[in-house]
């Protein structure tokens, strides 16, 4: 018997609690407590005989615990099931559930990468607050819609500037409890040209900087980071790799991005550095490869060296999903020819 004893509350948040507890008679969830007094209570029971029915019933009802204000599930009565079917049962349960992200600030919304993102946080139904330089170019891309299926409300756009002040940084942060930064320099004429040397200075090293700075005084408790592959080349003795050298020629943007991470790294915030190999705007063609920190280096007999931004913007997300993904730094590429790795074990690095 699965019953199920929910307070509604008016404020609909998309929050899950950090921890999970499965067991064979006990399924638990306690959705994040609301502020608002003024509510209503519902009881409900049902009754399953078959466990791949209760699994299935369980997980989907999952999105729908986000409306609640205090809320717990307990299967009383579910069918024992081995322990290979409830690890597995357990796996796909807490990658549905976040760790305790209720919205989602998103720096560089508009750009290639940040543009999946804001898509894949609203796949998994989770509020967004977008951060963009052009708010009409945001409308035009369709990232104030409302996304069918979910129930996180519209995303909601802000004026943002990486290279702002802080003052400017913290009000476009907003009530956001975590940030995934996509920001990033884009080589253009104008700054190959000399134009604009310190772009990417502004951008990757000081604009990165000053975020961080910016959500440990707006409160936020998690920071995922997009850098790339190479970032700390010349440490892990990469000085001469001449991936290296073509793409920190753009500024130095590899080691403003370097220094960036180390800022991060140092800063308190929990956080996930992501580092991905070339971006492709195609859809995934390969497995995902994740790798550990200064592993992956972009060299002919890798068998990787590219990946989609499709891919990128799912594994940001799903750092936000699992406690695994804490304080790490993942390079990932992708291949045809490499084996499926399960999203329980991306971060197992």
């Amino acid at each position: 018997m699965l019953h199920c004893t929910s307070t509604l509350s008016g404020k609909t948040s998309s929050a899950f609690p950090r921890s999970v507890g499965y067991s064979k008679s006990c399924v638990k969830a306690t959705a994040a407590k609301a502020s608002d007094t003024n509510s209503d209570t519902q009881q409900c029971s049902t009754y399953f005989t078959d466990i791949s029915t209760s699994r299935r019933l369980l997980i989907s009802a999952l999105p729908l615990l986000t409306l609640v204000k205090d809320s717990t599930v307990v299967a009383d009565e579910i069918p024992a099931i081995d322990e290979d079917e409830e690890a597995a049962f357990a796996s796909e349960l807490a990658a549905l559930v976040p760790k305790g992200a209720s919205k989602v600030f998103v720096a560089g919304a508009t750009g290639q990468t940040g543009r999946r993102i804001v898509l894949e946080l609203r796949r998994r139904q989770v509020a967004v607050r977008a951060g963009v330089r052009d708010v009409k170019k945001a409308q035009s891309l369709g990232l104030a819609v409302s996304t069918p299926g979910t129930s996180a409300g519209p995303v909601e756009l802000v004026n943002f500037d990486v290279t702002s002040d802080q003052a400017a940084l913290i009000e476009a942060i907003g009530d956001a409890d975590a940030i995934i930064c996509a920001t990033g320099f884009t080589p253009t004429l104008q700054n190959l040209g000399g134009l604009k040397p310190g772009a990417a200075n502004a951008v990757d090293r000081l604009g990165t900087i000053n975020l961080v700075a910016a959500a440990k005084s707006a409160g936020v408790n998690q920071f995922v980071l997009v850098t790339s592959l190479l970032t700390n080349a010349v440490d892990a003795g990469q000085g001469d790799n001449q991936n290296y050298k073509v793409l920190n020629a753009f500024g130095g943007v590899l080691d403003a991005k370097h220094d960036a991470e180390l800022n991060l790294r140092a800063s308190g915030l929990t956080y996930t550095i992501v580092r991905p190999g070339g971006l492709s705007n195609e859809p995934p063609s390969g497995e995902l490869i994740v790798s550990g920190e200064d592993t992956l280096f972009g060299t002919d007999d890798e068998s990787g060296r590219e990946i989609s931004r499709d891919q990128v913007a799912e594994i940001c997300v799903e750092a936000l999903f699992q406690g695994a993904a804490d304080n790490k730094v993942i390079e990932i590429v992708s291949s045809p020819t490499a084996p499926e790795l399960d999203r329980g074990a991306w971060f197992d690095i």
